[in-house]
């Protein structure tokens, strides 16, 4: 048996979890199947994970964070809270395009959950999204000092909502053309949103400057 660290074996479940959901489904991504796909003894997952739920939940926060990084990390044109969006978002469409089993993985996980259970999983695993995304926009606007005119968790969801429909007209079509149009478009529609910054530095979360304090002068 291959003797590899905790770290790796965690990983290579993860990763063998999202090509079995992607390839059969969430009902067949058992834990025999998963461990099957990353050729590790079923005691191996035990080791890792105390159970099912908690690997899938893991899937969700792995994939979420892959994106997040991607979306902060890439060389981002900074000249424009427009021209930042952009990137990100054709950053995500790179990582897309590269793995789409990992989407697939995502909504598989997602629709299951919510067949289960209308106020479950699938309502956390999308409070995630919103999350990331709001930390996404909150990143570009310091970036590229412009602060947001209307509440961030409201862009939040205008930005999942727009990745959510970019995910599935690319999984249907391929047409990766096609997705980095709707990109621009959706990162125009944003921008609309936001304004340069002024003296008094840039925006807080909820989308205004601070007050400015007697002690600032």
């Amino acid at each position: 048996m291959r003797r590899i660290p905790p770290s790796q074996r965690r990983e290579e479940l993860i990763a063998a979890a999202i090509r079995v959901i992607a390839r059969s489904g969430v009902a067949a991504a058992t834990t025999r199947a998963i461990v099957t796909e990353a050729q590790m003894p079923l005691g191996a997952f035990h080791y890792i994970f105390e159970n099912h739920d908690e690997l899938m939940s893991a899937v969700v926060e792995t994939v979420t964070d892959q994106e997040r990084f991607v979306a902060e990390t890439r060389s981002v044109d900074a000249t424009s809270i427009e021209a930042a969006l952009l990137s990100g978002v054709n950053g995500y469409i790179d990582l897309l395009a590269a793995e789409p089993e990992r989407e697939l993985a995502l909504l598989e996980l997602g629709l299951f959950a919510r067949r289960q259970n209308a106020d479950g999983q699938m309502r956390t695993q999308w409070e995630s999204y919103f999350g990331t995304a709001a930390e996404v926009l909150q990143y570009a606007a310091e970036l590229t000092r412009t602060r947001w005119t209307a509440p961030l968790p409201d862009l939040a969801r205008l930005l999942v909502a727009s990745l959510d429909g970019i995910t599935m007209g690319w999984l249907a079509d391929h047409d990766t053309a096609a997705a980095r149009r709707t990109a621009a478009f959706v990162a125009r529609a944003l921008a609309a949103h936001a304004e340069g910054s002024d003296a008094d530095g840039p925006a807080t979360a909820s989308g205004a400057t601070r007050e400015r304090h007697p002690d600032d002068d």
